[in-house]
């Protein structure tokens, strides 16, 4: 299996703190972002064989990356995906076709500011189960008025998805998609369709909902607190949960 973090985005929405610091290098009490995320990649090396780590950056924060790397000695692999500013970018989906790079194998891909309690274990062992079907991470906001900034899911019994809307006015679930997908080799094809087909998408969103109506996608409920990092508001709170 190989990973993916993705922190190619210019985090717009926290300006000015993000004017020159990614996202995922923001510190919740003098720590990364991005380093919980790779708490939770090493200890699933104590139960999975990973073959490795790709981070994929853009132009504009690519040697910030590097310096992180360093100074925090992670063996990881740090992708520049050439962009230079929010009009240019790639967008996630364009990005995780990028880093794989033609490699067949299992990839989980993870946003670079994922913030969330659980381990990561639970998700990868129901998405093997689940194989050969992608799968997505999914957290209930428990609220339809907060669901509605978010891409909102309907899982059925089985825990398939069967609905995926955009940020919609009047959700029919409070079931929320976090940035973590498990992609099975099998599923990797998926991406060439889809771009054959949605050429001006780059939108993990759009992505979902494309493939709900292609293949079998399937939804993991996280249990713990997940942290959608778009202004103080939640930097504050993030800050309380992982003091």
């Amino acid at each position: 299996m190989r990973v993916i973090i993705l922190a190619a985005g210019y985090g717009t929405r926290l300006y000015p703190l993000t004017l020159d610091l990614p996202k995922p290098l923001i510190c919740i009490n003098n720590k990364p972002i991005i380093n919980f995320l790779i708490d939770k990649i090493e200890d699933l090396r104590n139960y999975y064989s990973i073959e490795e780590t790709k981070l994929v950056s853009n132009n504009k924060f690519y040697n910030k990356f590097l310096a992180w790397k360093k100074e925090y000695k992670v063996e990881i692999q740090i992708l520049n995906d050439g962009s230079t500013s929010p009009e240019d970018r790639l967008g996630a989906v364009r990005d995780i076709k990028f880093a794989i790079d033609g490699k067949g194998g299992d990839w989980l891909v993870l946003g670079g500011d994922n913030l969330f309690e659980d381990n990561l274990r639970g998700f990868l062992e129901f998405g093997l189960k689940k194989k050969p079907y992608p799968c997505i991470g999914i957290y209930d906001v428990k609220d339809k008025s907060a669901a509605c900034h978010y891409g909102v899911t309907e899982l059925d019994s089985g825990n398939q998805i069967v609905s995926f809307e955009e940020k919609p006015k009047n959700p029919k679930s409070t079931l929320a998609a976090t940035c973590v997908y498990f992609f099975p080799q099998d599923s990797l094809k998926l991406f060439d369709s889809f771009f054959s087909q949605v050429k001006a998408s780059d939108a993990s969103g759009e992505y979902i909902k494309w493939m709900v109506d292609k293949t079998r996608v399937y939804g993991y409920i996280f249990e713990k607190k997940w942290f959608d990092i778009g202004g103080s508001d939640a930097l504050k709170m993030a800050e309380k949960t992982f003091m």
